[in-house]
């Protein structure tokens, strides 16, 4: 990944700033497989329709977007099937994440396209254990949903690529290395790329990890 911090607290809405009447996209990462944005939108503002080829995948950090007739606010998400018809408009100042996966229609797994989804919704906690829900595995990118019961948590593991954790309910406690830190809604953490890390929930937690290998 690219243009974030890494191993540190940050906020992907702040990483990126509003200008006037403006559209603004920071890339985060880039493959043969994938490819991942961070936008901001100044209200009233828009992105006229497009085809894509591939999948595209909306995650909104702040403010309200409508795509294909349908509201998303923050913490909701939206799937566009390939040469899917469609444009993006800004009710207010927005951020959001688009993700696009080139990626056989098996590879795009438990949610469903061309509707709202709320994420923490998506995936239920289990009494004394963790949860994982894939949402793309795919060589290159996979990106699975996670609850943690409250106290439970992941041995110190490392990852094949950095991975971007989204907290969406509750706090959780993270080892990057030798350091710890807190994560929480609108506090993520990019654990980098053969650094050990671990999370352990301090209450109820659930998250969006999006993993990407070079």
């Amino acid at each position: 990944m690219q243009n974030l911090i890494k191993g540190k607290n940050l906020s992907l809405i702040n990483q990126i700033p509003y200008r006037k009447n403006q559209t603004i996209s920071k890339r985060i990462s880039l493959s043969d497989e994938q490819n991942i944005f961070l936008f901001s939108m100044y209200e009233n503002t828009d992105i006229s329709s497009e085809l894509y080829q591939e999948y595209k995948i909306y995650f909104i950090l702040g403010g309200v977007i409508e795509i294909k007739n349908s509201k998303l606010s923050k913490n909701e998400l939206f799937i566009c099937e390939p040469l899917s018809l469609f444009d993006i408009k800004a009710y207010e100042n927005s951020a959001f994440l688009e993700i696009s996966v080139n990626s056989k229609g098996e590879n795009m797994k438990n949610l469903n396209t061309g509707e709202i989804i709320s994420l923490k919704n998506e995936i239920d906690y289990v009494e004394g254990g963790i949860s994982n829900l894939d949402i793309v595995s795919q060589k290159g990118i996979k990106i699975m949903l996670m609850a943690f019961d409250e106290g439970q948590g992941l041995s110190p593991h490392s990852a094949p690529g950095d991975a971007l954790v989204v907290p969406l309910e509750g706090k959780a406690k993270v080892l990057v290395g030798d350091e710890e830190f807190e994560v929480e809604e609108d506090k993520q953490i990019v654990f980098p790329k053969n650094i050990a890390h671990n999370v352990t929930a301090i209450t109820k937690f659930k998250m969006m990890l999006i993993l990407v290998v070079d």
